[in-house]
């Protein structure tokens, strides 16, 4: 990979957020379109995008340890979120902040078990957890990175998880009768494979040149 990074600090995650927020913006009308459960009403999207806006709007102007840019960034989204999507992704975040608590800048292991726990909250998150959805995605995805543990840089974890995100992206038909009624992967799963795929890009030495802070 382009980045061998072992260590992970608040300017370089500040970085990725903003890669992995660009990538979905640009690719939000396709998850819109994809958006048949649990209402068809097109607009996941949307409300992903807009629930990082807030996120990243909290933290554009800052430069700060990564304790502090991954909290300002989650409480963002948190006060932001947007539909269901939104509010799991939030709670994904707000999990990864509270799984990180007191660090300046974390190796692989520790930021693993961060992303563990953001799955944690977002299960949380919902009344009647839901296989097949964004909170199925995000497990997975967790699952192969922990299950890779020792994993010596943070390209690698990118790209393990988004390799697994993807797999299991495309398995969401089988557990919801509705998406494979519809053609469809989930829009919500979707959401976050555009999101991790942004990160991975900017790992790869791929510049996104974006508007997203604008």
């Amino acid at each position: 990979g382009f980045m061998q990074v072992n260590k992970l600090d608040g300017e370089l995650l500040k970085v990725l957020l903003f890669n992995g927020c660009e990538n979905l913006r640009r690719n939000y009308q396709y998850v819109d379109s994809l958006n048949v459960f649990p209402v068809p009403d097109g607009d996941t999207g949307t409300n992903m995008v807009m629930t990082l806006k807030y996120g990243y709007e909290a933290i554009k102007n800052k430069n700060a340890s990564l304790v502090e840019i991954v909290n300002s960034f989650a409480t963002g989204t948190v006060f932001g979120a947007r539909g269901n999507s939104g509010v799991i992704v939030s709670q994904f975040f707000k999990g990864i902040s509270e799984g990180l608590k007191d660090k300046e800048a974390v190796n692989c292991k520790a930021f693993a078990l961060a992303l563990g726990n953001g799955v944690n909250f977002a299960y949380q998150s919902v009344a009647k957890p839901v296989e097949g959805t964004i909170l199925t995605v995000l497990k997975d995805a967790t699952k192969a990175v922990l299950d890779k543990l020792p994993i010596d840089n943070f390209d690698d974890l990118f790209k393990i998880f988004l390799a697994e995100a993807k797999l299991s992206l495309e398995r969401t038909p089988d557990f919801l009768a509705i998406l494979k009624k519809a053609g469809v992967v989930d829009s919500g799963g979707a959401g976050m494979v555009y999101f991790f795929e942004g990160i991975v890009k900017y790992l790869n030495g791929e510049e996104i040149e974006g508007s997203f802070a604008e």
